[in-house]
């Protein structure tokens, strides 16, 4: 007779429903600043952010005994997050609004710190703070699928591997996205700025 297959209980088993909910707010609590820099990279607008962050958290709520530990609760809400966007964004058919993520913690540093250089003048900088923005924007006029991978891999810093398992789909998609949205970005950006100042900013 073969060994008996052991598998592992559900997160929630023996759990009550208060022991659940303090579970719950502990791996929120764990996870928000980074849900919330992702949502409003994914939108562009920080209160369309704050309304898919706040209906992510209440359906994954609602559904908590779907999750499976085995995989990082952070993956899972970015996974219903994106889902609520995709709906939205049917219902609307274009994000229009376009604004810069501000990061609002002074002791953590900004995604794109490579601007501040104590080597660069002020014009430098400037520049630089503009490219910034430049960028986002051409982010947010990519494609919906190629916006969202370029966020979790280049913003986020997510492998190719964790953001697959967010969008689910296969890796080789992954990598052809994130190729097509960078390379499509470049372009945005060499047109304004040309692509000799971008390659001594690299």
């Amino acid at each position: 007779m073969g060994e008996a297959q052991v598998q592992k209980a559900a997160w929630y088993q023996g759990l009550t429903v208060e022991q659940e909910k303090i579970w719950f707010e502990e791996q929120i609590r764990q996870c928000e600043k980074d849900i919330t820099r992702f949502a409003c990279h994914i939108t562009g607008n920080m209160e369309k952010a704050k309304d898919i962050i706040q209906e992510a958290f209440l359906r994954a709520y609602k559904y908590r005994h779907s999750y499976n530990d085995k995989y990082p609760f952070r993956n899972w809400l970015y996974a219903i997050l994106l889902n609520i966007h995709r709906h939205n964004c049917k219902k609307e058919k274009l994000i229009k609004t376009i604004i810069p993520w501000k990061n609002s913690d002074d002791e953590e540093q900004d995604t794109w710190d490579f601007i501040e250089s104590e080597e660069e003048g002020p014009e430098a900088r400037t520049l630089k703070k503009q490219l910034v923005v430049d960028i986002e924007k051409a982010i947010q006029k990519l494609p919906l699928k190629m916006r969202e991978v370029i966020v979790l891999c280049d913003m986020v810093g997510y492998s190719y591997e964790e953001a697959s398992e967010v969008v689910h789909c296969p890796l080789g998609t992954i990598r052809s996205r994130l190729h097509r949205a960078r390379r499509q970005v470049q372009k945005e950006l060499e047109i304004k700025y040309g692509e000799d100042l971008l390659t001594s900013w690299s």
